[in-house]
């Protein structure tokens, strides 16, 4: 996914309430973060994670409540050589929210973080 298509996409999920402007900002400023972050453009496999992100912040926002991911999933996504790199994408998340995120965002986060690093290849 490129900028633009992060932005058509951002613009309809807030054009119809299903996340807030607030968080579409959020989501902005986060995926070029990572372009950084990966020295690309162009960003493979990074759909979920910006809908799952400016939605997280959303339902925060709204005293929304999710499920805990599968544990095992978590386990496995901390044996990555990418767990640190989501680490610090997910710290910089909450950064911009000026807000603790609830373990269960963070977990999700870590996820989809993790697995679009192994699609990039860490930027490599």
């Amino acid at each position: 996914m490129n900028t633009n298509e992060l932005k058509e996409r951002l613009k309809i999920l807030a054009e119809n309430n299903v996340i807030s402007y607030r968080s579409s900002d959020l989501a902005r400023q986060a995926f070029t973060q990572l372009q950084q972050v990966l020295h690309i453009e162009d960003i493979q496999a990074s759909e979920m994670l910006f809908t799952h992100l400016p939605s997280a912040i959303t339902r925060i926002e709204r005293g929304e409540e999710i499920g805990a991911p599968m544990p095992e999933i978590l386990a496995e996504i901390k044996t990555s050589k990418y767990y640190q790199d989501a680490m610090q994408q997910t710290k910089f998340i909450e950064k911009l929210h000026g807000y603790k995120l609830p373990q269960e965002e963070w977990d999700y986060l870590l996820i989809h973080y993790t697995n679009v690093f192994q699609q990039n290849e860490g930027g490599k």
